[in-house]
């Protein structure tokens, strides 16, 4: 085969030289022409001939030696693709509580990890000026009401005016609405517990000013704990509620099982993701908000699948193939097999034609093997 190779090289170089001699004869034109016809048909018998070389055996050994190689007989069994993403721990109830009203913190009641219960103080703000005017409106009310109380009985009696009996009620009426204004402003200044829970974070201090509607408190309800995390959009059609989903979390390097129990069906237009929750039991007294979790979330399972490594699959433009080991009366033979792949995992991939159930797959040695190549099977050890 080298020699031919050589010849038609040769023949290439003495049709290059004539035709740079017919450029410089008379009726070179129409030599030309014909020389460069000639030229390409060599062309094309170079191409091919490299070919037919490359098919018949790999650069790294002859065509003729028998190469040994490991197999694995293939059968079905189930498949199970995995998707793999990170989550976060967070709880479904995790408030910021706020001051109502600015004033200068005058005493707080908590501490970072204090487990509190709803309507509990938490801090006060300094409520002085509001103290003293509500004692100043309480003495005015008790007047105001002693003096009703008395044009009152001197009105049933029809003595008095009319005018002096509506003012004195107007008067103490004033003052009530007044004093419940005041009792509710005075009310702002503590700070309290909207929810059970436990006390994640304080924001305040004492001595200094809180600001109305800015976080002084945050209150995390560790018995209602989800996971959330974000997929691409590409698997929003494949998640459904009840999948199962295996659930590591690293920082306490535990594992266990639990089921998704919201599917968002929102894209997020920024980031091309959907949303997933999974709840978790309230027993799990270490997992903690702001955890990492890693999700294996199993999305597709087919229970009669054949499947290789997926490490096996080799390529050449776009076809991929694997070799198969055929046993013969001479010995065993590798076969070129073209197959067609669907689903992956972290370790195999599911075969969805160009291989039967019973056929013996070449699993090691494959990279050193053509078609047709002599092989020996070994034991998988």
């Amino acid at each position: 085969m080298e020699k031919i190779m050589k010849k038609i090289i040769i023949s290439a170089g003495l049709s290059l030289i004539l035709v740079l001699m017919a450029c410089t004869l008379p009726g070179g034109q129409s030599k030309l022409e014909k020389l460069e016809r000639q030229r390409d048909a060599l062309s094309a018998q170079i191409e091919k001939l490299k070919g037919e070389m490359a098919s018949v055996s790999s650069p790294g050994e002859p065509a003729g030696k028998i190469v040994s190689v490991k197999t694995m007989l293939l059968q079905p069994a189930e498949f199970k693709h995995t998707i793999q993403v990170q989550g976060t721990i967070e709880s479904d109830n995790n408030i910021l509580v706020s001051s109502q009203s600015p004033g200068l913190v005058e005493k707080l009641h908590v501490t970072v990890g204090d487990v509190v219960s709803k309507g509990e103080l938490l801090a006060e703000l300094d409520g002085a000026i509001l103290e003293s005017s509500i004692a100043e409106v309480e003495n005015g009310l008790q007047l105001a009401s002693t003096i009703f109380e008395r044009q009152q009985r001197l009105w049933n009696k029809n003595i008095g005016s009319e005018i002096e009996f509506l003012q004195a009620r107007n008067n103490k009426e004033s003052l009530e609405r007044k004093l419940v204004t005041l009792r509710e402003q005075y009310n702002l200044t503590k700070i309290k517990a909207p929810i059970s829970g436990t006390v994640d974070a304080v924001l305040i201090k004492e001595g200094e000013m809180a600001a109305a509607g800015f976080g002084a408190f945050r209150i995390v309800q560790l018995s209602s704990l989800k996971i959330t995390a974000e997929l691409s959009e590409n698997y929003i059609s494949r998640l459904k509620i009840n999948d199962i989903v295996r659930i590591s979390i690293p920082m306490l390097g535990r594992e266990f099982v639990r089921k998704i129990n919201a599917v968002s069906q929102v894209i997020d237009p920024d980031h091309r993701t959907f949303q997933i929750e999974i709840k978790l039991p309230a027993q799990e007294k270490d997992i903690k908000p702001n955890m990492l979790a890693v999700l294996s979330i199993n999305d597709y399972t087919n229970p009669e699948a054949l499947s290789i490594p997926k490490e096996i699959v080799q390529k050449t433009g776009d076809a991929q193939f694997v070799f198969v080991a055929i046993g013969e009366k001479g010995g065993w033979t590798a076969s070129r097999r073209q197959v067609v792949t669907g689903e992956n995992n972290q370790e195999q991939v599911e075969i969805l034609s160009g291989l039967n159930s019973g056929e013996q797959v070449i699993t090691f040695g494959y990279q050193n093997i053509a078609d047709g190549q002599k092989i020996m099977p070994v034991d998988n050890d």
